[in-house]
């Protein structure tokens, strides 16, 4: 199987603009574009690891701040709370998997 992230369409969402890569029992692939901003969130029973493509920014989990360049890996444990920001005037783009594989039902959002 061969996957080319331009042929996947893009989804609007919490983290900015997602394309589901790959997904299998066990774990799921997405990259993420982000502008601006992401929404707060946590997820129940995921964890995520982010894997930065391009642009700079930040992710702020559990309070902590986090800076972010080309090739910066981070896990992310399930139930922390975090969020993204790009500090770059391009797209902060970065490869996220998730394991569980992703389900919207388990991300609960900062009220």
């Amino acid at each position: 199987m061969k996957i080319n992230k331009n042929d996947v369409k893009a989804i609007e969402d919490t983290c900015g603009s997602i394309r589901e890569l790959y997904r299998s029992e066990k774990m799921s692939i997405a990259y993420v574009t982000l502008l601006g901003k992401a929404k707060e969130h946590t997820h129940r029973t995921m964890e995520e690891v982010y894997y930065i493509e391009r642009g700079k920014g930040q992710l702020i989990v559990d309070g902590e701040i986090i800076s972010l360049k080309k090739d910066d890996l981070i896990p992310i444990p399930q139930n922390s709370w975090h969020y993204l920001k790009n500090l770059g005037k391009k797209p902060l783009e970065i490869m996220v998997t998730n394991s569980p594989p992703f389900d919207r039902d388990d991300v609960i959002m900062k009220s």
